[in-house]
C-alpha cells in the first residue's frame, strides 16, 4: 500500500444547533429547483455535474428513497454549503449542519417564505 500525501482533517464535533433535518432541506431544494426558469435545469445540472434525471425526480418528489447526498450536492450548487451528520444510525436521521447561525437563519427565512407562498397559492409543500 502506497502512503498518501493527503492528510485528513479530524472530523471534530459539529455544532448541532446549526442543523436542519433532511425533510426541511429537501423541501427547500424542491422549491428552489422549481423556481429555476424553464429550460435552465439542464444547464444547471451540467454546470454542477448533477444527473438531470435524478434532479428532475428530486424536484418533482418522485425519488424512490431518501437521497441525502443528492440533496447536499444540490444545496451546495445553490450556494448553500452544508455538511451531513447522521444523528441516529438506525433510523437514518440525517441533519444538515450549516457553517454559521446567519446561514441557518437565512435558510429558515427563505424556507418559511416558500412555505407561505405555496400555502397562499393553495398548493401543498413539496414532499417525497
Amino acid at each position: 500500500m502506497v502512503p498518501s500525501d493527503h492528510v485528513s482533517a479530524p472530523l471534530g464535533f459539529p455544532d448541532l444547533s446549526l442543523s436542519a433535518p433532511y425533510t426541511e432541506c429537501l423541501r427547500y431544494v424542491q422549491f428552489r429547483l422549481k423556481a429555476l426558469p424553464q429550460g435552465d435545469l439542464t444547464a444547471f445540472c451540467a454546470q454542477h455535474g448533477l444527473t438531470y434525471t435524478n434532479v428532475v425526480n428530486l424536484k418533482n418528489g418522485k425519488l424512490k428513497r431518501d437521497e441525502p447526498r443528492l440533496v447536499q450536492r444540490v444545496l451546495r450548487a445553490l450556494g448553500v454549503p452544508t455538511e451531513i451528520v447522521r444523528i441516529d444510525i438506525g433510523s437514518g436521521a440525517n441533519q444538515y449542519v450549516f457553517g454559521s447561525s446567519e446561514l441557518l437563519a437565512q435558510f429558515r427565512e427563505q424556507l418559511a417564505f416558500f412555505d407561505a407562498t405555496a400555502q397562499r397559492a393553495g398548493s401543498p409543500p413539496p414532499t417525497t
